[in-house]
């Protein structure tokens, strides 16, 4: 954080925002949680008044992203931990920097595009990424399993491709790549699944996480 986003830091602290919910990103703002970081419309107008260029994103898509990531890393990040997010430019990674940008006032943490050996890697995997693996899995006639790699995180774990998307393009995010999915067996099955189950690819992440946890329960017991 240079000296000048500090002192747009302190200055919403001063007037009753909860930075610890807000994203701070090229000259915007992005609420991760409306109530809790309490940015009223009313200290919005206060806000402006020292910072009229600043835009304040409300975005209740984004709300949701948030509340998700949140869900997803709180056992993976640990305070004072160095993060480090590749800078090339994708619309994945630009959403994981905005979206983790306030653990650094939350748990200290530090975030970097410069990678050392001692830097938890930000994996910019989403859902669609996941329940693909799975399928392509079932259709191999594999073990249905995550084999995430040590040193990484996964914070867009549950947040539907589509989401990431629609996101960007409401909010005009300048991106330089997107993930392009190309039609396969595991895709077809997918969309198709999608058109008579809602929340299906949820549905078959939770039910892969409830059979590697008992997987390893069973194991214990060995």
């Amino acid at each position: 954080m240079n000296s000048e986003e500090k002192i747009i830091i302190k200055k919403l602290n001063k007037i009753g925002v909860d930075t610890r919910f807000i994203s701070l990103y090229e000259n915007e703002i992005y609420i991760n949680n409306l109530k809790f970081s309490k940015f009223s419309r009313k200290k919005e107008d206060e806000f402006h008044e020292y910072y009229p260029n600043i835009k304040v994103k409300r975005s209740k898509l984004f709300q949701k992203i948030c509340i998700k990531v949140s869900r997803t890393i709180k056992t993976q990040i640990e305070p004072r931990q160095t993060l480090y997010i590749e800078n090339d430019g994708s619309i994945e990674n630009i959403l994981l920097y905005i979206v983790l940008e306030p653990y650094k006032r939350k748990y200290g943490i530090k975030i970097t595009n410069e990678y050392e050996k001692n830097h938890i890697k930000v994996n910019n995997d989403c859902l669609d990424d996941f329940t693909i693996k799975y399928i392509d899995l079932m259709t191999n006639a594999e073990q249905i399993t995550d084999k995430l790699e040590e040193k990484n995180i996964y914070p867009l774990t549950h947040v539907p491709y589509t989401w990431i998307l629609d996101w960007a393009t409401t909010n005009n995010i300048k991106y330089i790549k997107n993930k392009k999915y190309e039609k396969t067996i595991s895709t077809e099955i997918i969309e198709f699944l999608e058109q008579h189950i809602p929340n299906v690819q949820e549905s078959i992440k939770q039910s892969v996480n409830y059979l590697d946890k008992n997987n390893q329960q069973n194991m214990g017991k060995e």
